[in-house]
């Protein structure tokens, strides 16, 4: 049963394209750009996915969906692209990825995507989904969301699995060497469901444990509809986060005026986290430049520092 819709960024690609249209630094358009190509490729990744889920899933009694459910919890959140929940108590947290070219996955666990033309290091999504779950069993555990058993909250399972778009290569490591079961293909998925539930079959069937946490429709339908009730939406001022700024003639306010190189410049300064594009301070670069070793010669945010 279908919960919760995705919502298409479709408002998010146009106004990206819009700030396109204006007077801009080279480096400005150059980060727009490469913004509106990972939010094209995200969305096509994701409706997908949707495709793939629903097409299975929408119509069953046993399983309830929600796509597109933004999470927070003591200043952190989580944006999770698709929730199945069963009746079982099993959470599918599911992280979806496309890439227009390749995704190399090496046997130390680094991901990297191509651009066509070098590869560039991106976050692992295999420890991004396990941050996803970590907030939204604090968010289940908070506001009491799980049926009770004999006064005691049913303890549920989560199932952690990236979606890669089928259409996206993938060249893969030794499995011996780096685990990626976690890592499907979005196509695949019911059968990889499939297997878990036949894996599973005689330990459910044998475990009074495992009966006692069946519930109805009716249940797991109303821990969906209380993280629907939970759900925080989240708009980004692209025009903030891009250092754009505009005026506008006095003769004509509808149309923007231009916007002078030097000032646009100074407001957005020289350099950027190589990791989330924000703008950052010569201080935070050369403390990043100074550590090599950790850095790889890039600058990072505080934020992004963190996560070396």
């Amino acid at each position: 049963m279908l919960i919760k819709d995705r919502i298409p960024r479709t408002k998010e690609i146009q106004e990206l394209k819009k700030l396109l249209q204006l007077p801009l630094t080279s480096q400005q358009r150059f980060l727009l750009k490469r913004e509106l190509c990972f939010m094209i490729s995200g969305e096509k990744g994701e409706q997908d996915s949707e495709y793939f889920i629903n097409f299975y899933y929408k119509p069953s009694n046993n399983w309830v969906v929600l796509h597109d459910l933004r999470l927070e919890h003591s200043g952190q959140s989580a944006q999770i692209d698709h929730l199945l929940i069963n009746r079982l108590m099993d959470f599918y947290v599911l992280e979806t990825k496309n890439f227009c070219y390749h995704l190399r996955i090496t046997e130390h666990g680094d991901f990297l995507v191509s651009d066509g033309k070098e590869e560039h290091a991106i976050e692992s999504p295999i420890e991004q989904n396990k941050r996803h779950i970590h907030l939204l069993q604090k968010v289940i555990e908070n506001n009491d969301i799980m049926p009770k058993r004999f006064g005691i909250p049913i303890i549920p399972r989560f199932r952690s699995y990236v979606l890669i778009s089928p259409k996206s290569k993938v060249i893969w490591p030794d499995r011996s060497k780096f685990d990626t079961s976690h890592i499907i293909k979005a196509d695949t998925m019911e059968s990889t469901i499939m297997d878990n539930a036949e894996r599973d079959s005689k330990k459910i069937l044998g475990s009074i444990k495992s009966i006692s946490k069946l519930s109805s429709l009716d249940s797991i339908t109303k821990i969906a509809n209380r993280l629907v009730q939970l759900h925080k939406p989240c708009s980004i001022d692209y025009r903030k986060k891009f250092g754009i700024f505009e005026q506008h003639k006095s003769n004509d306010k509808n149309k923007l005026s231009k916007v002078k190189q030097n000032e646009a410049d100074s407001i957005q300064g020289e350099y950027y986290c190589y990791e989330c594009q924000k703008a950052i301070s010569l201080k935070a670069a050369k403390f990043c430049w100074a550590d090599k070793s950790r850095f790889s010669g890039r600058a990072y945010c505080f934020y992004c520092q963190q996560n070396f």
